[in-house]
């Protein structure tokens, strides 16, 4: 007995059959792909020379990444008899051809985990290149598929000695050819959001798509992009203003949120009355948000006793942790 191994382009449909002796349609038994482990989201401000390359208002993508040959070298295995002359073959087909990206974004999407991008085997796909002072060459850089996907990554390492995105876990590596990225342009500053990474096989279909493995519930990602924390006071805001009964990001109804944006990590923020009473004190803590640092801070809109506030115009003052003068600002509610 032997082990055989065809690739995709070797072997189409009609000869598997023939090679395994079954029916037309007991192909559809070969098992589903396997979805990859190690699935985990950053969110980042990207750069002016990726921003230059899709459009995105506030310049926060999320980088996706996971580990490749956990699904890669998912083969399937069936034994062939032959009569002429009598022989047993092992032959082992690929079955991951490709992967899918979904994306729920909370209060956005339609319907949850909607395929936001798709990468097929045969796509040409090079690493990412995290450099700032000394960019890759872009024209080097293929965006195929549905989305903009790379495999690995190189120059990961700031000047000063962190990582761009700390992958893998535990071990962030500064050059890496072992990982897949899917970057999403399309990422909400403010809105939770949750990721999934399938694969797919792109020579089976059912209902006129292709197999694609089950969305592993312990793979699912939850984060809540984010812009960085600021050093120029003068970058402070307040998203929506005028608040006006609802935001989008709100979970619910009687769960209204306001935000505070470009905020210096670890500011302490006052919220008063236009009368000068103070309602509120909060501090804005860089790692609230799982998958990168943030510089915002969100304000359930109730006092320090929880009443919720009435519609008016209310004053804030940021004061940043090394003491510079406070940052002032107003808003206003209405309801």
């Amino acid at each position: 007995m032997f082990v055989k191994y065809f690739t995709p382009k070797q072997l189409s449909v009609s000869t598997l059959l023939v090679l395994l002796a079954i029916p037309a349609g007991a192909h559809a038994q070969t098992p589903f792909p396997k979805s990859p482990t190690g699935v985990q989201a950053y969110y980042l401000q990207a750069s002016s020379q990726y921003r230059s390359i899709v459009s995105n208002a506030t310049g926060t993508f999320v980088f996706v990444v996971w580990n490749g040959p956990s699904a890669e070298g998912d083969t399937t295995c069936t034994t062939v008899i032959t009569s002429s002359p009598p022989d047993t073959n092992l032959v082992c087909t690929p079955i991951w051809q490709g992967y899918r990206v979904r994306r729920t974004i909370e209060g956005i999407t339609p319907s949850r985990l909607e395929v936001v991008g798709q990468w097929k085997s045969r796509d040409t796909v090079v690493p990412f290149c995290f450099a700032a002072q000394a960019p890759c060459d872009l024209q080097h850089f293929r965006f195929t598929g549905a989305g903009i996907f790379f495999k690995g990554f190189q120059n990961n390492r700031r000047a000063d000695g962190t990582f761009v995105i700390p992958y893998p876990p535990g071990n962030p590596a500064d050059l890496d050819s072992t990982a897949r990225i899917f970057v999403d342009t399309g990422a909400i500053v403010g809105f939770p959001t949750e990721y999934a990474v399938t694969s797919i096989d792109t020579v089976r279909q059912v209902n006129a798509d292709y197999y694609e493995s089950p969305i592993d519930s312990s793979q699912i990602i939850r984060l809540t992009p984010s812009t960085p924390p600021a050093s120029n006071l003068e970058h402070v805001g307040v998203v929506p203003n005028p608040y006006k009964e609802s935001a989008q990001w709100d979970p619910a109804p009687n769960r209204r949120r306001i935000h505070f944006i470009h905020l210096p990590a670890g500011s302490t923020v006052r919220i008063y009355t236009a009368a000068g009473e103070l309602l509120r004190t909060l501090t804005q803590n860089p790692n609230a948000n799982p998958g990168g640092v943030n510089g915002d801070l969100e304000w359930d809109m109730k006092n320090d006793s929880g009443k919720t506030v009435v519609s008016g115009i209310y004053i804030y003052t940021v004061h940043p942790p090394d003491g510079r003068t406070p940052r002032k600002g107003h808003f206003v509610i209405i309801k």
